[in-house]
């Protein structure tokens, strides 16, 4: 019976905390966005559906010199874009009036790793 108990009680810490990372990766999907940090200057994210209004994106790149992020329609419109110091810290930018469609962000600079994001 000892055994049993032992047993049970790994068994409801291992769910327990299951659920507890589950809580924060559901919040995430249902807000939506994408992200992706790649070992190179450049980066992309997938393709995502956007259900339109304000997008956020987030951007990093390391080295010194000019740094651009792009967030472009599936159809390969651009849809809004800046440029930024690559020595800067990670920074986050908002476009606005974005409409429903589907797009993907991509940042460049001149050393890795980078990385982008796109949250709503």
């Amino acid at each position: 019976m000892d055994r049993f108990v032992k047993r049970a009680a790994v068994v409801g810490a291992v769910a327990a905390s299951a659920l507890a990372l589950a809580a924060p990766a559901a919040l995430a999907t249902e807000q939506g966005g994408t992200s992706r940090t790649c070992p190179i200057s450049a980066c992309q994210t997938d393709e995502v559906w956007f259900p339109g209004g304000t997008l956020s994106v987030d951007a990093d790149v390391h080295g010194s010199g000019p740094a651009e992020w792009i967030v472009r329609s599936d159809n390969g419109g651009n849809i809004c874009r800046s440029g930024f110091a690559a020595g800067d810290p990670p920074r986050s930018w908002i476009c606005s009036n974005v409409p429903a469609q589907w797009l993907y962000g991509i940042v460049s600079g001149p050393a890795g790793p980078s990385n982008i994001g796109l949250r709503w």
